[in-house]
């Protein structure tokens, strides 16, 4: 049996003080007295922690660079993967890739892990919850550079995704052809995208006053083990359950192609032309959606673009940059198709 390390968590319960302030200690920052310091390293060597940043040289950290995903099955995941990991080779680094499964224990022992390895920067997913672990490596002066969600007063760069604009276009297209009951179907999960999703129907909703709205959930699959973020299934049987109420709508925008998948399949059982009764747009613009039918429209996003200039800055930041933190939210294309072009 694999004895289980120790945590920097546990290591600041031992002394009675924040993870936050046991990082600094150990890394040499500011803000930590000569004492605290002594304790917080003679308490690591006592439980076996051994912080990456101990003592460390600058000049022999790793080459190597750690990327953490909410799964690799997602075509998100997967496009952006690909770039990031052709930009580290283009600079002679190696990529370790973890999955955190949308788990926030999980998230946690993946930076507790980064922490005492010799990785020298970190391109991350974050899982987005209250407890979260990134202020150490940001305090240990590990580079890190968010993806598609950002973490609440982290200061480090950012590049994503601008969702609202994507859910905007897609929303004021159906508005465009005619649709005035429209409905939203989504995760429900708690994340920064999901709910800017959701701002950008709802903004495209409130410029068109004679339109109505209605939001479906579906159970969010993340955190499963093994599975893809999105399932079409979970979609089919919500429209399914809608079309059985009896509400009437003209127009669906889903939060993912896979969810349209499953919308596709519930209307067409039902009867339910598509686009002349009712239009759909899909969201990611995955591979299969012009194979769809109708041919689907969606919004196309950037991923390769995200993934290239997130490596790019964090290079960037090893070659020793320390100018201001760089935001970027990059506008997704609207690729319209025949699922909902109807005039």
């Amino acid at each position: 049996m694999v004895k289980r390390r120790p945590t920097l968590a546990e290591l600041a319960d031992n002394l009675g003080i924040s993870a936050n302030t046991a990082s600094r200690a150990l890394t040499g920052r500011d803000g930590v007295s000569q004492r605290t310091r002594e304790l917080v390293r003679t308490e690591a060597k006592r439980i076996g922690y051994l912080s990456r940043r101990i003592d460390d040289d600058p000049n022999d950290r790793s080459k190597s660079i750690a990327l953490t995903i909410p799964s690799p099955m997602h075509a998100f995941s997967a496009e952006l993967f690909a770039a990031i990991e052709a930009g580290a080779r283009a600079a002679d680094r190696s990529l370790d890739v973890y999955v955190t499964e949308e788990n926030s224990a999980r998230e946690r022992d993946i930076v507790d892990h980064i922490m005492r390895s010799d990785v020298a920067g970190v391109i991350a997913i974050p899982v987005q919850h209250d407890d979260n672990p990134w202020p150490t490596l940001v305090d240990a002066d590990v580079p890190v550079v968010m993806v598609s969600r950002e973490v609440d007063a982290l200061d480090c760069d950012f590049v994503g995704v601008d969702s609202e604009a994507g859910q905007y276009a897609a929303t004021r297209h159906l508005i465009s052809q005619g649709c005035r009951s429209l409905v939203i179907l989504d995760e429900d999960l708690e994340i920064s995208t999901v709910e800017q999703r959701r701002h950008g129907f709802d903004r495209a909703l409130s410029e068109t006053p004679d339109a109505v709205a209605h939001a479906v959930s579906v159970p969010s699959r993340r955190f499963e083990a093994g599975r893809g973020s999105w399932r079409a299934e979970e979609a089919y049987r919500a429209c399914v359950e809608l079309i059985a109420s009896g509400h009437s709508f003209d127009a669906i925008a889903l939060g993912d192609d896979d969810f349209a998948l499953g919308a596709l399949r519930a209307l067409d059982e039902a009867g339910i032309r598509t686009p002349e009764d009712v239009c759909v747009t899909g969201y990611g613009d995955h591979p299969y959606a012009a194979w769809a039918s109708p041919a689907l429209t969606s919004v196309k996003l950037p991923s390769r673009i995200i993934g290239e200039l997130a490596v790019s800055r964090l290079l960037q930041r090893l070659a020793g940059d320390t100018g201001p933190t760089m935001r970027r939210q990059i506008a997704p294309e609207l690729v319209t198709r025949a699922s909902s072009i109807r005039l």
